[in-house]
């Protein structure tokens, strides 16, 4: 039997935090982009929202940009072990610019990201997405604010509060524990 992305990503090295499915599966909702799409992923941690994103988007290209060389060796031992070919990675700060253009999804996860705003907005096709994760709701306020600047259009700040059930033995009920707050997704679109 295949497995899914689910298992997949559960067998994956895990040092920074990473965007969970439940957050992952919002950007794909939220923007709409399509399997042949071009995206850029800044901060890719671990690399599991490039790997989400790559595949759901198989025909489509991947750029995941890392800065600490630490981080963008796990995320190449993580992306060897999915077998996906779509996914290029840069140990890069994308604060030092984007190499890309005519880009249809830009993901922003890392400290500051507000001031990679501008240059996202310059290196999206004209009707690109912009998604930032923030942990912190103070991030979003700036974040917000910079997108305003930049002219970001459909701006939308989401929190994705997943709660789990459980039954057994006649008796259904919420799980005590469950991976509620991760985090709050902002979009725009050029």
């Amino acid at each position: 039997m295949e497995k899914n992305l689910n298992e997949v990503l559960n067998g994956l090295e895990r040092l920074p935090q990473v965007i969970t499915p439940k957050d992952a599966s919002l950007i794909l909702a939220y923007t709409g982009i399509s399997p042949d799409a071009k995206i850029v992923d800044a901060g890719s941690g671990s690399g599991f929202l490039a790997i989400f994103l790559a595949w759901y988007c198989p025909k489509g290209k991947v750029i995941t940009y890392e800065k600490r060389m630490e981080f963008t060796k796990i995320v190449e031992r993580n992306i060897s072990k999915t077998g996906l070919k779509n996914i290029e990675v840069k140990n890069k700060d994308v604060l030092e610019g984007i190499e890309e253009k005519d880009i249809d999804l830009i993901t922003l996860d890392m400290k500051d990201c507000e001031q990679a705003i501008p240059e996202a907005y310059k290196k999206l096709n004209a009707d690109g997405w912009l998604a930032v994760y923030s942990p912190h709701i103070e991030q979003v306020e700036r974040i917000v604010e910079e997108m305003r600047k930049n002219k970001f259009k459909n701006i939308e700040i989401v929190e994705n509060i997943v709660r789990e059930w459980q039954s057994e033995f006649g008796y259904t009920r919420p799980k005590s524990q469950g991976l509620m707050h991760t985090g709050w997704l902002t979009f725009g679109r050029k």
